[in-house]
Parts: structure tokens; sequence; C-alpha cells
């Protein structure tokens, strides 16, 4: 098994609503083919990270919508929830501004709105976690720190070892790097600080070997995962250099889903960590 635990699908007619929604959407966005390219990479990953924050608030301990809702925002229900509402966003986007001829905004403007939606809930989810204290922003922001500082050091690394796959992905190898290190960091910090399981077969088991290495006592046994997760961003941004250059659309697109595996889980980590009991 490689997928997590817990996977579900919603009642008959939310699946079929769902469905149904996501090839319209798709459909219509083939039908008017908006520019894609690395930018937007980064206007998709609010979304991505949105997705997974959605999905934090159906689980426990906040547990928070309503139950005529609540089905399409359990996985993996909630990633077609956020695509449908994404790709409806998107198409509304690409109407105005082709009609208006600044098809070149298409990207920046649904990565605004994607910001400004996973601001609006990130902010709901930290004032719902004050009312237990401040304890519980302490390790997501040390997650997120830490990725950062790890992401920067990581891209300078490779811009001076590799300088034109940097500036031929400057977009795109920035966003990959940081969406698996916050990815790898916060499931570090659940296994190691928090005491979390994780529900997904291979980082369990990476970091299952990790605790039977002598580094355990000291290091912990998220350390491996995080070592992992970099190599696997850094293979992947070498490994679509020459195929964002091909094929700017369908790479772009690729590297949009490779950093969806990392922000989506790595935001549903940080909210549930800001009500954590550590």
């Amino acid at each position: 098994m490689v997928l997590p635990s817990g996977l579900a699908l919603p009642p008959l007619e939310y699946t079929v609503a769902l469905l149904a929604g996501t090839l319209v959407v798709t459909a219509l966005l083939y039908a008017l083919e908006p520019p894609i390219d690395q930018r937007t990479v980064v206007a998709l990953t609010p979304w991505m990270a949105l997705g997974g924050a959605l999905h934090a608030f159906h689980q426990p301990p906040i547990a928070a919508y309503r139950p005529v809702v609540a089905p399409l925002f359990g996985a993996p229900a909630v990633y077609l929830t956020t695509f449908v509402t994404l790709g409806v966003i998107w198409i509304t986007l690409t109407l105005f501004s082709v009609r208006r001829g600044h098809s070149e905004t298409i990207s920046r403007n649904l990565g605004y709105i994607g910001i400004g939606l996973l601001t609006v809930l990130l902010v709901i989810a930290v004032v719902m976690a004050l009312e237990s204290g401040l304890l519980g922003l302490i390790w997501p922001t040390v997650a997120v720190v830490v990725a950062i500082v790890v992401s920067a050091v990581t891209v300078l690394a490779v811009a001076l070892w590799r300088t034109p796959v940097v500036v031929r992905m400057r977009y795109a190898a920035p966003t990959v790097v940081f969406a698996h290190m916050l990815d790898g960091v916060s499931t570090a910090v659940g296994a190691d600080v928090i005491g979390i399981t994780e529900r997904t077969p291979i980082p369990a088991r990476i970091m299952e070997f990790a605790g039977t290495l002598p580094t355990a006592p000291y290091l912990g046994k998220g350390w491996l995962f995080v070592f992992v997760k970099l190599l696997v961003a850094i293979g992947v941004v070498f490994l679509l250099d020459d195929y964002l250059e091909e094929d700017p659309a369908e790479a772009s697109l690729l590297l949009a889903l490779v950093t969806a595996v990392g922000i989506g889980p790595a935001t549903n980590n940080i909210v549930l960590f800001l009500f954590s009991p550590v």
C-alpha cells in the first residue's frame, strides 16, 4: 500500500456530484486552454495548500463541518472539492481576462485568490487554536521556519552547482523544494515531537527504519524522511528541466502535481499541529 489510511469515498450522491463537476470543469479548461507555465505552478500552490487545510477541519479534534457538507471534505473527496472550486474560478478568470485582452494576468489573479482563501482559513484555525493557549503555535511555526531555511539553502546550493537549471526553473524549483521540505519537516515534527502516527505507508516505513539506526537516540526518526524528500525534490527539478523547455504546459502541470503531493499533506499537518496538546 502507498495510500494513506483513512481514505473513504463519500456517499453515492456526493461522489456522483463531485465526479460530474470534475469532468465539466476539466472539459471547459481543456477547451479554453488558459496559459500554463511555471507561474501557474506557483499560482496553484496555495490552492493545493487550501485542500490540505480544508481536510484538517474535517479531522478530529477540529471536526468543524456540518454533517450535510462534511462528506465533501473527507479524503479523497476534498481533492475533488478543491479542484472544482479552483476550476470554476480559473474558468471565470480566463473568460474575463481573454475578453479584456489580458490573458497574462490569469495565473497571477488565480494565485492571489488562492492566497486570500488560504489566509482566511489559517487565521480561523489560529483563532480557534488560541482558545487553548499559545503553545499550539510553537511547533507549526518551527516547522514552517525550518522548511523555509532548508529550502532556501538547498535552492542556493543547487543554483551554485547548476546555475542554468535554477535560472530556467526559477519559479518552479523553489516551489517544489519548499512544498516537499514543509511536508518532510512537519512529518518529522509530528513523529518525533508531537507523537503523531504517520498514516502513509512509505513515510512510515522510512521512519521505522530510521528508528533502528544508531542515530535514533540523538536525531529521532524523522530526519531520514526529510532527507529523502529533499532528494526527491531535487531529483524532480533536474528530471523535468529539459521537459519544461520542450513542453512548458505539460511539464508545468506535472510540476504542479508533484508540488501538490508535498504541500497538501504539509498544510494538513500544520493545521492539525495547532490543536495538538504539545
